[in-house]
């Protein structure tokens, strides 16, 4: 295998096929950028592919979490990311067989990140005003992760048609592999509805086609003041706009997974059981709800 285009081209390849084996669009993304990444990690070395060993993969690992200072579970996720580039490149017969084979995967965390403090969103809100664009999306997006418990992939694939808000109820269809409609909290259906209204009038001020891409529910704002207006949110901007009201209202390492884990909190204190909370999550197992459920009876003991 040559170095260079060829590799460039592989990676394109990859893609396709996790297209073809139905992986979200922020899966497909996220191996591809594993992928590019070891190929620039062997490019260090001018080691083409077909030489790769388990070594090799080991030292990657070691790279990443040294060089980087990556978390452990964030090692662990670009090592199965490059574990399948692997799986397809053998599959495809760019390699004879995958090193990984002989390369176990360095052990999961799966223990509970101590959570943020209950009502601190809620606080948190109280010091938000939905005044303008930027300000009313964030409230909106922050509504859905902290208390609906959507996932950062799910808000930006949002799109306005999913939203359907009557008198006394409002109900939002998440698409996806773990597609469902759930019926959304009153607060959450007026911060939509508020937010809906301030981006219709600003549609309202521009005289060219292109209101017609904006399907997305979610916008995102580029340069340095935010005056461009981009049809869809991005993950890297969703990361972004969280961390920028972090460092506005304190509040370190606000991140999805943290407002996720609120959120199924949030559902438990107001009553909802496992099942219950499962459908609105879109889950088939317990997973991260049986632990929070487990804490609470600690605290209550």
């Amino acid at each position: 295998m040559t170095e260079g285009p060829d590799e460039v081209e592989i990676v394109k390849q990859f893609a396709a096929n996790l297209y073809a084996r139905d992986k979200q669009l922020a899966t497909v993304e996220s191996y591809c950028r594993d992928a590019n990444e070891f190929l620039r990690y062997l490019a260090q070395f001018k080691m083409p592919l077909k030489r790769v060993e388990p070594e090799t993969l080991l030292a990657f690992r070691d790279h990443l979490s040294h060089s980087e200072k990556d978390r452990e579970n964030s090692v662990r996720r670009k090592i199965i990311g490059v574990r399948q580039f692997f799986r397809f490149l053998a599959s495809e017969k760019f390699i004879t067989m995958t090193p990984f084979d002989e390369m176990p995967l360095p052990e999961r965390d799966d223990g509970m990140k101590k959570p943020l403090a209950r009502g601190k969103i809620e606080a948190m809100l109280k010091g938000m005003q939905a005044i303008g664009l930027k300000s009313s999306r964030d409230i909106a997006i922050l509504r859905l992760l902290a208390f609906e418990g959507v996932k950062a992939n799910e808000i930006i694939d949002l799109q306005w048609k999913d939203f359907v808000a009557a008198q006394n109820k409002a109900s939002l269809f998440i698409g996806g592999t773990k597609g469902r409609s759930i019926f959304l909290f009153p607060e959450t259906a007026a911060a939509l509805k508020k937010y809906k209204d301030i981006i219709d009038d600003w549609k309202g001020t521009r005289h060219d086609s292109t209101n017609e891409a904006f399907r997305n529910i979610f916008v995102s704002f580029k340069g340095k003041d935010g005056s461009l207006v981009s049809p869809k949110l991005t993950r890297h901007g969703l990361k972004f706009s969280l961390y920028e009201i972090g460092e506005r209202f304190q509040i370190p390492h606000l991140n999805t997974e943290n407002l996720r884990h609120y959120a199924i909190e949030h559902l438990l204190g107001e009553g909802w059981d496992a099942e219950d909370i499962m459908q609105h999550l879109g889950l088939r197992r317990l997973g991260n709800i049986a632990k929070h459920m487990a804490r609470r009876r600690q605290d209550v003991s």
